[in-house]
């Protein structure tokens, strides 16, 4: 659930969170002992890294680890519910009676009003972010996640930039990979097909366009070069409809895009398809400006093109403009006739950007890319567990 500031209901869920957090804090030193470690996931979904450590929990860690995921909206806890993962909302005092007896909690972005946990109980917080990132942070973006016991990153070049720029301590940044990409790299077959939901053809290639939201920079559009909305999509669909391609636009968690009706175009949110990774599994060509999606998308080793825009960034880059691994273009014209050649022509792509997209692999993902990163990642939570236990 992404906080609506103007929003009266989510002011009100989150003084109860607050109260409610309070309460389990007080009685926690009165719990009983957990019969299995409990673990609780919280974020704004349950996708992206949390979601595939929850699917690699239920495959091989459900007999030594008890898991919930925890969150703020009501009425998702009830949709989670219905299709049987084990929930809980923050909304509901037994339910934070439980989170609050937790033995370790993991978050992908940070805790709305619970972050008092970090600093009055034992719980082992641990962070796994939500997105390798081109954006620019600075140490204030992250003083909760500063307090918690370990932040998991993707490689030794993703720990170094946490320890240098964003002012973490160096024993506590672990590089274990991302889990959110491990079927990506293992090359599995969807689960929930976005293709097969969509009734695109399968002779059809899948061409995504997917903007990151504006950031820190309110004129930042979503659709480049001073185009509208209505001539890019246009453009675009034009060049998917000639060489048997549908086009697939996927707005961000914070931004809205305005279905308008083209031919071959369809529309996928996050907040309708949240399975990011799902859908990138289906896609045979990516188009993006500066989102953290192109990096999940690099495990696939697909073409890319990126748009050469304004970045929407107060403090610059995290990694920069030289990680665009793909073909760079600056106006649609050059847009126009990349997306036309790679769909006609896809082995000439890689003949050209082979080399950087295994270079760029090799220094984001480091040696995380056997597609096994939520094992270890849980195997190291076991191990953090029985060492406070000590």
């Amino acid at each position: 659930m992404k906080i609506d500031k103007s929003n009266v209901k989510h002011w009100l869920l989150l003084v109860q969170q607050a109260c409610y957090t309070l309460l389990s804090i007080c009685l926690r030193p009165f719990r009983k002992e957990n019969a299995k470690p409990l673990i609780i996931l919280y974020g704004h979904q349950l996708s992206g890294n949390l979601k595939a450590l929850y699917e690699q929990w239920l495959l091989t860690h459900s007999d030594e680890l008890n898991c919930y995921f925890l969150t703020l909206d009501p009425e998702y806890r009830d949709k989670l519910k219905r299709t049987g993962i084990e929930v809980l909302s923050s909304s509901n005092l037994k339910d934070m009676l439980c989170a609050g007896r937790c033995d370790a909690m993991i978050t992908d972005h940070g805790l709305h009003a619970m972050s008092l946990m970090v600093r009055l109980t034992s719980i082992k917080f641990i962070d796994v972010w939500h997105g390798i990132p081109f954006k620019g942070f600075v140490p204030e973006d992250f003083r909760l996640q500063h307090r918690y016991s370990e932040t998991w990153v993707s490689s030794p070049l993703l720990k170094q930039i946490y320890e240098t720029r964003f002012g973490f301590a160096q024993e506590k940044v672990i590089s274990t990979g991302y889990a959110r990409t491990d079927k990506l790299f293992r090359g599995d077959t969807p689960i929930n097909s976005y293709r097969r939901q969509a009734a695109i053809p399968k002779q059809n290639k899948l061409v995504l366009y997917a903007p990151t939201w504006q950031q820190n920079h309110r004129g930042h559009s979503l659709f480049p070069f001073g185009e509208s909305q209505e001539s890019f999509i246009e453009a675009l669909s034009d060049i998917c409809a000639a060489n048997a391609a549908t086009l697939v636009i996927r707005s961000h968690l914070n931004a809205h895009i305005i279905e308008k009706q083209f031919d071959n175009v369809l529309y996928c949110p996050m907040k309708v398809f949240p399975d990011t990774e799902g859908l990138l599994q289906e896609t045979d060509v990516l188009i993006c400006d500066w989102s953290s999606i192109a990096f999940d998308y690099l495990a696939l080793d697909r073409p890319t093109i990126f748009l050469d825009v304004p970045p929407p960034y107060r403090n610059g880059f995290s990694l920069g403009p030289e990680y665009r691994f793909g073909e760079v273009v600056q106006d649609m014209t050059s847009l126009r006739e990349q997306l036309a050649s790679i769909l006609t022509d896809c082995e000439n792509y890689r003949e050209r950007r082979g080399t950087m997209h295994a270079d760029i692999t090799v220094r984001v993902y480091g040696e995380h890319t056997d597609g096994n990163a939520a094992t270890q990642q849980l195997d190291r939570l076991v191990e953090v567990i029985a060492k406070s236990d000590q």
